[in-house]
């Protein structure tokens, strides 16, 4: 009975242990869980958020990450980090008008 228990705990360690990759989000769904509610699905802005479809004008890949991490005006910081942020940053670039 010990044994078996260890091993469901072991089984249990390794399910939580799983790699990021199964459940990686594309750019767009990204963008979706962590920007659309204040810019809008379409970018056009809303709820606070100002329109992102003219970005890429204006701020660059590097810029972009920077305002993710680090907020700027009221946007809070850390509504995305690292990859995700690169991820969503090059993703609006490449949604310009």
């Amino acid at each position: 009975m010990a044994i078996a228990s260890t091993i469901l705990a072991f089984l249990f360690i390794l399910a939580a242990c799983g790699s990021k990759d199964e459940t990686a989000e594309t750019p767009q769904e990204a963008y979706e869980n962590n920007c659309a509610m204040c810019h809008g699905q379409d970018l056009s802005g809303g709820n606070g958020g100002p329109p992102l479809d003219t970005l890429g004008s204006k701020y660059t890949q590097e810029e972009l990450v920077e305002i993710m991490e680090n907020g700027k005006g009221g946007m809070p910081a850390g509504q995305a980090e690292g990859e995700e942020a690169e991820k969503i940053a090059e993703w609006l670039r490449n949604q310009q008008e």
